[in-house]
């Protein structure tokens, strides 16, 4: 059953990242601003063919050499943990390479002759109910505060030993001593999920303002809808993996098929996955996908910002006030580097986890 729990993981993966130039707004191609028209040119279609099979290829190998490599459930977890740093390390190389290739085919072109470059900016696009509403994180507030309050009142049923960690076949694999401080590990992982998902649901909303300037009307009911898809996808993700921790938490108490918590476990996680895949796959970034009214203005050129861009991907523009922008190369948003908060946030996300894991080692 694990071994097809890797595979269903890593088939996800791999259909995410081969869909990738595919979901990416049409005035970007790899990390490099193109016109939108240019999205059906012969070479760029076959550019984008060209990667989703590599990454494919990429991805069938690297599953095969883990298997291949590996012989117990153990040697499997351990496995699968450095697969996963080969696949994101694997990943971003083969996309440089097409970056490089885009830029290469960018300069051929004279795509932008004749054209106005324009940044637009819609005044009313903040009065727009962008997000859905912080109040539904009340449900993921309770579920917390009900693990906080049935580990202190059920402190005396959790066995002198707690098991923290388990293979893919479910047997545990890590032992700690109960104490008051190992057993509220769990809940306090929540509040952390909970400030986490609240503060990414509110960024959802302020991010920066990117409007198509070849077609601003329809670009902007996309990107509206854009926001709220995802925020709900974040209410939801958020709750779900609360609910686990919670699960989690109540086999200490009674007794919970470790099965059940190991398979569920997982099948959390490829849930979440797959909904990912699928919400980009219909949306698209910035709403990309979502199909609204042309409206399209002839004559101009979507602004051509790719000197903030390193590598197509991270974004350092100091003139820029915005923290948060959307992706270029991908579905969701990232930092503006430039910004000494951006590597704070950064920073914490990193550091708090780590943190909460000495604490309570």
């Amino acid at each position: 059953m694990e071994t097809i729990m890797v595979l269903i993981f890593f088939g996800l993966v791999a259909v995410m990242m081969a869909i990738t130039p595919y979901i990416t707004r049409r005035t970007e191609s790899f990390g490099v601003t193109i016109p939108e028209a240019a999205y059906l040119d012969p070479e760029l279609k076959k550019l984008r063919k060209q990667y989703a099979a590599v990454i494919i290829v990429f991805s069938i190998l690297l599953a095969a050499a883990l298997f291949i490599a590996v012989s117990t459930s153990q040697l499997l977890q351990t496995g699968f943990a450095l697969a996963v740093l080969v696949d994101i390390a694997g990943n971003f190389l083969i996309y440089l390479y097409f970056h490089r290739k885009m830029k290469a085919i960018k300069k051929t072109r004279n795509w932008a002759t004749g054209k106005k470059q324009a940044i637009i900016v819609d005044p009313k696009f903040r009065s727009q109910k962008l997000i859905f509403s912080n109040a539904w994180f009340l449900i993921h507030a309770s579920v917390t505060a009900a693990t906080f309050l049935m580990t202190w009142l059920c402190y005396g049923r959790i066995p002198d030993r707690i098991a923290m960690h388990y293979d893919f076949n479910g047997t545990p694999t890590d032992w700690v001593e109960k104490s008051y401080r190992t057993v509220f590990e769990l809940p306090t992982v929540q509040l952390f999920l909970l400030i986490l998902f609240i503060w990414l649901n509110t960024m959802i909303a302020r991010s920066k303002q990117q409007l198509n300037a070849e077609r601003p009307e329809a670009s902007l009911e996309q990107n509206v809808r854009f926001r709220r898809r995802w925020s709900a996808f974040m209410i939801i993700t958020g709750l779900l993996m609360i609910l686990l921790f919670f699960a989690i938490q109540l086999s200490f108490i009674v007794p919970v098929p470790i099965a059940w918590l190991s398979y569920g476990g997982m099948g959390a996680v490829l849930l979440i996955v797959a909904g990912a895949v699928l919400l980009s796959v219909i949306t698209g970034q910035g709403g990309s996908r979502i199909r609204v009214g042309n409206g399209a203005v002839q004559g101009r050129f979507q602004y051509d910002d790719d000197a903030y861009w390193k590598l197509g991907v991270f974004y350092f523009n100091r003139n820029d006030p915005s923290l948060w922008v959307e992706k270029r190369f991908g579905s969701g948003w990232t930092l503006n580097f430039a910004h000494p908060a951006g590597w704070i946030i950064l920073g914490l996300i990193i550091l708090i986890p780590l943190l909460l894991g000495v604490f309570f080692s």
